[in-house]
């Protein structure tokens, strides 16, 4: 059977030695080092979710590409509404729990809907190279990071107009596959993956043809060098403080590639410049759908933190001005998954069979949802009081002498303990008032493309004269 446990991923992490470096220092055992072990874990409970029974009828789904199951979020290739549909349901799910799903399976349909149109209008295998990858990745379970988002540097230059070069691109083509250079930011979990996908950002012109490029290839192949930033937990054995980044935190790397070679079975896009737009075009549609149920999970998370915080102070839902922040707060979260369930409902078949949601909704879900995180934020600060921002520390709570006065002077709520209390309200410290808050709102802000990037989807996908027609007949002009 295709689908493996986090027992058979972490023995498969020993067996790879990729190059990293965290806080400025070569890490040669990822598998074995404190600052991964969040990481590791978050990915490791992907893999288990599809073994807990009441999950597994819908996260196992039979491949035909190699006639077995596959984890439906991990590498399955989206071919039907159903398939849109459930996604997103279990997206929402896990979200509220732990934040991601490392829905890879949106990135690889994106892909698979690329090379498709690049092998049809080229004639070049890039689409039968694909499959066949898949096929890999479905029969062996292996853990894939996605490295799409070039540096850019200088914005108002094009990849070829950079001096130096800092964009991923081709540096030499011979007859057994391409050599490239460069990098790709934002490369989340890539260290304590197996594998990495190599995709296109943005729209290119012809003197950018070295730049198209699209490719995956082991982590550890010779040239990859990961540059780590730690998650955003505790960095010291914490019992109550930091729970959400201490358990599964996510690392983050810049991915620099220096002279790498790739064989051309591995090579899914190499100088067709005017396919380059095609990934994150479907990416807009397939990713942001997900994106828009990913956050309406995180919104219900929030709103279960901001109810347990106002109870261990002693209120509850009668008191109004708490009943109607998080009243809000619900209706934000059905609102964003409302959005994700429609995209999926009319979205439509792409010719290579990948079930396409709708641009226009799933990218007006997600701009909407998006713009109300830092209201979401304000509202637990709210909620809360200014305690979360001063209140003691777990180390003062844990000294016997501090301990007994704290339990007089930080009670709260009657039904609850003032070390409850304490949990409860770092828990809500972490969300709205740490170094992970900045990561939270990077995760709603910036994560499957900005505001900016779903207001031009919306505009583009919109279609205004039939409106303006619609007028113009009311106020009988031709």
């Amino acid at each position: 059977m295709a689908v493996t446990n986090s027992e058979a991923y972490t023995e498969r992490l020993k067996q790879i030695s990729p190059r990293v470096f965290i806080l400025g220092e070569k890490v040669d055992q990822v598998w074995n080092h404190p600052l991964f072990r969040s990481s590791i874990n978050q990915l490791s409970k992907t893999y288990d979710y599809a073994f807990d029974p009441k999950h597994r009828e819908h996260a196992i789904v039979h491949s035909p590409l190699v006639d077995e199951p596959v984890r439906r979020l991990g590498i399955h290739i989206q071919t039907s509404k159903e398939d849109s549909l459930l996604k997103v349901k279990m997206t929402r799910e896990i979200c509220a729990e732990r934040l991601c799903t490392q829905c890879m399976s949106n990135t690889m349909s994106s892909v698979w809907c690329a090379t498709y149109d690049a092998e049809e209008k080229y004639g070049e295998p890039y689409h039968q190279r694909f499959v066949e990858f898949i096929k890999y990745l479905q029969k062996t379970d292996k853990a894939m990071a996605w490295g799409m988002m070039d540096p850019k540097g200088d914005r108002r230059l094009k990849a070829s107009e950079q001096k130096p070069f800092c964009d991923m691109r081709i540096v030499e083509r011979n007859a057994k596959g391409i050599v490239v250079t460069g990098a790709k930011a934002h490369t989340t979990l890539g260290p304590v993956c197996e594998e990495i996908v190599v995709a296109p950002c943005r729209s290119l012109t012809a003197e950018d043809k070295d730049f198209a490029v699209s490719f995956a290839i082991p982590v550890d192949t010779q040239g990859v060098t990961f540059i780590c930033r730690p998650a955003p937990g505790s960095r010291t054995p914490m019992n109550m403080e930091k729970p959400i980044g201490s358990s599964i935190g996510a690392v983050e790397a810049m991915t620099v590639f220096q002279d790498v070679f790739v064989p051309w079975d591995r090579v899914f896009l190499c100088g067709e410049w005017d396919m380059n737009d095609r990934v994150p075009m479907y990416f807009a549609g397939i990713h942001r759908q997900s994106k828009c149920a990913c956050l309406a999970g995180h919104t219900d998370l929030i709103i279960g933190i901001a109810a347990l915080t106002a109870r261990v102070n002693g209120l509850d839902m009668k008191a109004t001005h708490i009943r109607d922040k998080i009243t809000r707060l619900m209706i934000d979260a059905e609102a964003a998954y409302g959005c994700s369930l429609g995209a999926g409902e009319e979205g439509h078949h792409h010719p290579s069979g990948v079930w396409v949601p709708d641009f226009r909704i799933a990218n007006a879900g997600l701009n909407n949802i998006r713009s109300q995180v830092g209201n979401h934020l304000a509202a637990l600060h709210d909620i809360a009081g200014g305690v979360i921002v001063t209140m003691p520390t777990e180390h003062s709570y844990n000294h016997p002498e501090l301990k007994e006065l704290m339990d007089v002077y930080f009670q709260g709520g009657q039904n609850y303990t003032t070390k409850e209390r304490l949990r409860a309200l770092h828990l809500c410290q972490e969300v709205c008032a740490s170094n992970f808050t900045g990561y939270f709102l990077g995760w709603a802000i910036n994560a499957a493309g900005s505001l900016q990037t779903n207001e031009m989807a919306v505009r583009a996908a919109y279609d205004l004269e039939k409106r303006v027609n619609i007028a113009k007949g009311y106020a009988q002009i031709a």
